[in-house]
């Protein structure tokens, strides 16, 4: 009778052990990644840093993502809790804690997880026998020229405004001289360019950028330089000096001056600490695989990822947790 007991509690005591350490096993994380279109950079880089981190998250983990039109809207989504995390360009991010430009109201529920993921640049090109050489020309000359943004209301077009405005011009000015602006989406842009119904494009492009690689072997295109007052105005809107590498393109033989910024991946301030450490540690240890993948990622460094620059949001607890714990944050 007493064996049985002892056998009977033994048996208990297992159990609760297991019961114990069930209860304490990491719970599955699932999220809504606010990325951008489909068929995009940031759509792709969704997907691999949705590999990366399903790879490293709990088991039952989910990582939805969500097509969207890029940075503003992206801030927007994590601002109503509608996503849980997005890619974002700081300086959008900035604008948003301002508020700023297409920011009617101050968003300051946004968090950094992982910044600096790669570098973007501002895009202006032409087609290779446009008389065009800057964008002072148009002012200039009054040129009549047809430009291409983006969506209304999209980053690419609210970028391609404010380097207007650095170069003394605007929508209205342009449509004075006789142009117009097309605000489509890339793939119609990429088609009027190559048809020849729009002159110019404006927007932003990093390293292997589809469309911008596109446009570059059919009908083939010349990217132009800002000129140092453009580029001093820019900074005032968050955006950093920056050169694109000549032959980071086909036929692209000089380097580009302009400004640039990276992307960032951010969070709401409503997540658990526990989830923010999880998918920064599982995004960190996923980055050299990340870096194979993506030639625009080869600059992403351990240190920038945290740097207040690319992020110009305050760190997520719980990634603040994740750089302390490796020792890059004090």
């Amino acid at each position: 009778m007493i064996k049985a007991l002892k056998k009977h509690a033994a048996v208990a005591l297992l159990g609760a052990i297991g019961l114990c350490g069930s209860a304490l096993a990491a719970e599955p994380v699932k999220v809504k990644f606010a990325a951008g279109p489909t068929g995009t950079t940031w759509y792709a880089y969704a997907g691999a840093l949705r590999g990366e981190m399903l790879e490293r998250l709990p088991a039952g983990s989910s990582v939805d993502i969500q097509g969207t039109p890029m940075a503003i809207a992206n801030t927007q989504l994590l601002a109503a809790r509608r996503a849980d995390i997005g890619l974002i360009f700081p300086p959008v991010a900035a604008w948003a804690q301002q508020p700023f430009g297409p920011f009617k109201r101050k968003i300051d529920n946004v968090r950094g997880l992982v910044g600096g993921l790669d570098q973007y640049y501002q895009r202006i090109t032409v087609q290779n026998d446009s008389p065009i050489q800057s964008l002072a020309d148009i002012r200039e000359k009054k040129l009549a020229v047809r430009i291409g943004t983006g969506p209304q209301g999209s980053l690419n077009e609210y970028i391609a405004k404010l380097i207007l405005e650095a170069n003394g011009l605007s929508y209205e000015a342009i449509e004075s001289f006789g142009g117009s602006l097309s605000k489509s989406s890339l793939s119609i842009l990429q088609d009027q360019f190559g048809d020849r119904q729009i002159d110019m494009i404006i927007g932003i492009t990093t390293a292997g950028h589809p469309n911008t690689a596109q446009l570059s072997i059919t009908p083939g295109q010349r990217f132009l330089d800002l000129s140092d007052e453009a580029i001093a105005y820019l900074e005032k809107f968050g955006f950093v000096r920056a050169t694109m590498p000549a032959g980071m393109f086909e036929k692209q033989a000089e380097p580009v001056r302009g400004v640039g910024f990276v992307t960032s991946l951010y969070a709401n301030d409503q997540m658990p600490e526990d989830e923010a450490y999880a998918i920064t540690k599982a995004v960190m240890e996923g980055r050299a695989s990340l870096q194979r993948s993506f030639g625009s990622m080869k600059g992403w460094t351990a240190e920038g990822s945290f740097e207040p620059a690319n992020l110009a949001a305050p760190l997520h607890p719980g990634a603040a947790k994740y750089y302390r714990e490796v020792g890059l944050l004090e």
